[in-house]
This record gives structure tokens, C-alpha cells and sequence, in this order.
């Protein structure tokens, strides 16, 4: 009766035993060939890069939970506050503020906009922020803050300057270049300065007081200047007359004002008005005694 052999058998003959054993090593390589083809290159790396991410998945996950239910920012305030009592224990307390460059800004709105008090932690003062608060004072232009630990708060201003006194609506303000309005209170105090009329005077006038700066003969008779349908300026002299101005080419109608100024004196003369808004022309209104005079002159005084 022939023998029936086990096909995971090991032949007892060298030579079919050495085959054998080829023969299931090159099985084994075919198969592990043919599970490194079935899984995609990038599988072992994403794999080896899930392994090591868990546990910092794991800790996002913890503080997401701890900050929508509050017990983080409850964690950090404590630590905050703690901090901050021990800044104070080793004196980094607010003792002293000092300001620099301050004339017209009132000291009370400078530290009301810092809002600091003495003895609270210097390294809870923010130095942007209180920046920010001083530049929205109406006098700052601009602010730089400063810490000198230990206990000393460092601001520098520089104040705008007051350019003109505004009327609009019924009411009076001090304006400097840009337009920020100054203040509404103690006007007497800027007696010299040009007064602007209209909604949209301030931004216009830099240019005009320029203008006029170049005409001294002009610009020290000018008490006010109105802007006209926001296009042109019409200037009230202090003698009462009325300088119409032209929308364009202003520089060149005031040289030309000057040059009569100088050699006919027209504005110290009975005149109620100059229009130079014609470029070609230059057009006079006198008051109604000075045309009288003129329709009618003075009858000579017969000698005795």
C-alpha cells in the first residue's frame, strides 16, 4: 500500500528537503509581497504619525473642554492674579507717572484716560492700550508710553496746534490743520486767529491761510473767511468790506488785491465790497454815500 505523504512535510531525503524549504521561503516572500502591494505607500507613515499625535489629540480635546466650560480661563485668572500679588510683594507697583510735553492738555483727562491709581502692579499697565486712550483726546496728537520698572509710568505728548476758530451752527471752536476740533471752551484765550465759516471750512482752510500768509498786506486786515456752497471763499475784512474770491487761481487774485492795496490804498477807502472772481476784471461796490458823492460832489464854499 503506497505511503501518503503530508504536504507540509519535510521529505527525508537532503536534496528534496533543501527544495522544500526554497520552496516555502519563496512562498513567504510572495505573500508578504502581496500585502506590502495591498497597503498604499503613505499608510505606514500616516500610521506611525497617528501613534505619536494621540496623545497631543487626546490634550486639545481635554482643553477644548476646559475652556467652553470655564475651568480655563478660571485656571489663568487665578495664576494671573497670584502673579500679580507677587509682583506687588516684590515692589513692581505704580509710584509715580510722568508726562512730558503736556501745556494745553488738562492733567486730570491725561490720567483719566490712563485710568491707573498708585499702588496697583505696574506689570498690569499696558502700554498700547493706554496709548491708544491718550491719542483720543482731542489736544494729542500723538503719545508714546512708556514702563520703567520698578514703579514708574513714562508718557511723551505732542499737542496739536490750534489753526483757526470754526462757526458752524450757531456755535464756535478751536480747530487745528487736520480739523479735530480743540475745544469749545475758553475761546478768548486765541484772540489772533482767522475765524473759518461753513460745514466744511476746516478742512479747506489750510489751504487758504496759506495763501493769504503769502500776502502780508492782506492777510492781517482779514477777520473771518466764508466758505461759499463749499467751492470758494468770500473774506470779511475788519473794516466791514467783503473780498469775493474766486473758486480757482485764489493765489493769483490775492497778488492782484495786494498790488492795488499798495498803490491806490482800495481798502482803507469807502468800499463795501471787491469781487475778484472775474479774472479779467476786478469789480468795486462802494456804499451809497460814496456814490452820492460821486453823482453829486460837495458845492464849493464861496470866499467872503
Amino acid at each position: 500500500m503506497p505511503r501518503v505523504t503530508h504536504p507540509d512535510a519535510i521529505p527525508d531525503n537532503p536534496r528534496a528537503r533543501f527544495a522544500e524549504t526554497a520552496r516555502r521561503a519563496t512562498l513567504r516572500a510572495a505573500q508578504e509581497a502581496n500585502r506590502r502591494r495591498a497597503m498604499p505607500r503613505w499608510a505606514g507613515p500616516a500610521m506611525r504619525i497617528g501613534r505619536a499625535g494621540a496623545p497631543l489629540l487626546v490634550l486639545a480635546a481635554l482643553g477644548g473642554w476646559a475652556w467652553a466650560t470655564g475651568q480655563a480661563q478660571m485656571v489663568l485668572a487665578l495664576a494671573t492674579d497670584r502673579f500679580m500679588h507677587a509682583s506687588l510683594d516684590a515692589g513692581l507697583s505704580i509710584g509715580e507717572v510722568f508726562i512730558q510735553g503736556r501745556e494745553k492738555t488738562g492733567k486730570e483727562e491725561l490720567l483719566a484716560a490712563l485710568g491707573v491709581r498708585r499702588g496697583s502692579p505696574i506689570l498690569a499697565f499696558d502700554p498700547h492700550a493706554a496709548r491708544l486712550a491718550l491719542e483720543q483726546i482731542p489736544w494729542v496728537a500723538e503719545a508714546r508710553v512708556e514702563r520703567h520698572l520698578p514703579d514708574t509710568i513714562f508718557i511723551a505728548i505732542r499737542e496739536r496746534e490750534p489753526m483757526a476758530l470754526w462757526q458752524h451752527d450757531q456755535q464756535l471752536r478751536l480747530v487745528d490743520a487736520e480739523g479735530v476740533v480743540l475745544t469749545a471752551k475758553d475761546l478768548s484765550k486765541w484772540p489772533n486767529l482767522p475765524m473759518l465759516v461753513g460745514a466744511n471750512a476746516p478742512a479747506r482752510g489750510p489751504e487758504l491761510l496759506r495763501q493769504l500768509a503769502a500776502e502780508p498786506t492782506i492777510s492781517p486786515k482779514v477777520e473771518a473767511a466764508v466758505l461759499v456752497a463749499g467751492r470758494r471763499w468770500d473774506l470779511k475784512l475788519k473794516n466791514g468790506i467783503e473780498v469775493r474770491l474766486p473758486e480757482h487761481e485764489v493765489s493769483e487774485a490775492l497778488h492782484q488785491l495786494a498790488l492795488i492795496q499798495q498803490t491806490n490804498q482800495i481798502l482803507d477807502k469807502d468800499v463795501v465790497a471787491i469781487d475778484l472772481r472775474m479774472p479779467d476784471r476786478l469789480a468795486i461796490q462802494t456804499s451809497a454815500m460814496a456814490a452820492d458823492l460821486r453823482r453829486k460832489p460837495p458845492e464849493k464854499k464861496q470866499k467872503i
